[in-house]
């Protein structure tokens, strides 16, 4: 039994857990395609696996939403169409504005919770919170993985500054559906320079607290960047 004097130390992650991990990773960085049907002997292979451990894996990633299973064709790396892409960038941009009016409304130092996933580790909260996911956002590495990590705790740090609970429960899913997005972007064209810019304005508007400057920041940065993706996507 553990000490109650001493905290317990890293959490050795299960061989399930480094599949699945795997598996994200190579869907993130484009590696495995949007739609792309996933050969179980091969992929545990590559993985180094066994193929029940392998299916297990898969079957976590389907819960999360990036994988799909259907019967007797196996599995495949989860696809959205057009309008679901369209649906998720009008369902972000209310629950993103909602974030950042939390954020305005709880003042420069109050929103979110030390005790919430992803402050514990820094004891930062409200934009002192978000400020910090920018910068680790601005310094990410090259790695489309790095990046795109980055870019979720970013948004994920601006969920926790509003001090919405329900907001906080919303976000896996929310998670889960800008990675399939993400991966689908990274598959047709690869901008890290307009992404860094889009939020930077997007920061900025925030910082500003003006509500006009917001919209356009948001415009950009969601349902524009959207068309764009989908526009070259039709290419």
């Amino acid at each position: 039994m553990t000490s109650a004097a001493h905290s317990p130390g890293p959490q050795v992650r299960t061989r399930r857990e480094e599949a699945a991990e795997a598996i994200r990773r190579a869907i993130i960085s484009g590696d495995l395609q949007p739609g792309q049907r996933l050969r179980e002997v091969a992929l545990a292979g590559e993985v180094g696996v066994s193929r029940p451990t392998l299916r297990e894996a898969l079957r976590t990633l389907v819960q999360e939403g990036l994988c799909e299973q259907e019967p007797h064709r196996g599995f495949a790396v989860a696809s959205l169409d057009d309008q679901a892409i369209r649906d998720l960038a009008e369902t972000r941009l209310v629950l993103d504005r909602m974030a950042i009016e939390g954020i305005w409304a709880a003042g420069p130092d109050g929103g979110g919770s030390a005790d919430s996933p992803g402050y514990a580790d820094s004891g930062l909260v409200g934009m002192a919170a978000v400020d910090a996911a920018w910068s680790a956002y601005v310094d990410a590495d090259s790695d489309p993985v790095s990046q795109h990590l980055a870019h979720l705790a970013l948004h994920r740090a601006l969920w926790q500054a509003s001090g919405n609970s329900m907001l906080m429960r919303m976000w896996p899913v929310a998670e889960s559906m800008s990675t399939l997005v993400l991966a689908h972007d990274q598959a047709v064209r690869r901008d890290p320079g307009r992404a860094l810019a889009v939020h930077a304005s997007l920061i900025e508007a925030i910082r500003s607290r003006d509500p006009e400057a917001l919209d356009a920041a948001m415009a950009e940065h969601t349902r524009r960047s959207a068309e764009e993706f989908l526009t070259l996507r039709s290419d």
